[in-house]
């Protein structure tokens, strides 16, 4: 019974840490800042949608349905995104400027496409190496207009 009494007393020692280190981090912020940090602000817009996004991925990987493999984390991101972009009642607490969001939709896109080549399987990618490089090259000569070689160097 000692062991759970510390047990219990070191799980309040970390959140009382964790909301204190929080709260000063977001005092430091918002005297930085100022306004942004504050709901309505870019960088409140930003944090609020990386929580949800986080949350909703951690969702989608608890998803298991039998007969599918798993759902990725990646498309409960992408749906928390486009739910908070498209939803008229939560698009209004998530107030990011044109100019911060069309960085980071650019960034978005680097991290996704790296996410999702990360996922891939190498040993397969090998055996189907000759398949793989030929789609390349194909691909990059008719959609990016791309000599035949680079399209095959590219592959």
């Amino acid at each position: 019974s000692t062991n759970s009494g510390l047990w219990g007393f070191q799980l309040i020692q970390v959140t009382l840490g964790t909301i204190m280190v929080a709260a000063l981090l977001f005092g430091v912020v918002w005297s930085v800042t100022g306004d942004e940090c504050l709901p309505g602000g870019n960088l409140f817009g930003i944090l609020l949608l990386l929580f949800c996004a986080v949350v909703a991925g951690k969702l989608f990987g608890l998803i298991k349905i039998p007969t599918l493999p798993p759902l990725p984390p990646l498309l409960g991101m992408l749906l928390a995104g486009f739910v908070l972009h498209n939803v008229p009642v939560v698009n209004t607490a998530v107030n990011i400027s044109q100019k911060w969001s069309s960085s980071l939709r650019s960034i978005a896109l680097a991290v996704i496409l790296t996410r999702a080549g990360l996922g891939l399987d190498a040993k397969a990618l090998r055996k189907l190496k000759a398949v793989c490089a030929c789609s390349v090259a194909v691909l990059s000569h008719f959609l990016l207009q791309i000599p035949w070689i680079w399209g095959f160097i590219l592959g």
